[in-house]
Formats: C-alpha cells, structure tokens, sequence
C-alpha cells in the first residue's frame, strides 16, 4: 500500500466486505419475507 497505517488498511478491507455481507443478507431477509407474504395471501 502507500505506507497507510494497518487501521486504515483494515477499514479499507473491513467495511466493504461487512456492507456486502449485510446487503446480501437483506437480500435474503426480503426474499423469505415474500415468500411469508405469498402464503399468507393464498
């Protein structure tokens, strides 16, 4: 890297790959809370 500080160089790593797993998590919440509405409709 560009001589950052390791905490920077973390962040850098660690918020990304947390908003991809927190995005791909709502993704699936949502998905399931489709399917419940679909069974309750029917």
């Amino acid at each position: 890297m560009f001589g950052l500080p390791g905490e920077t160089v973390f962040f850098l790593t660690v918020i990304p790959a947390g908003w991809l797993v927190y995005t791909l998590g709502f993704l699936y919440v949502s998905r399931d809370w489709a399917k419940g509405d679909e069974e309750v409709r029917s």
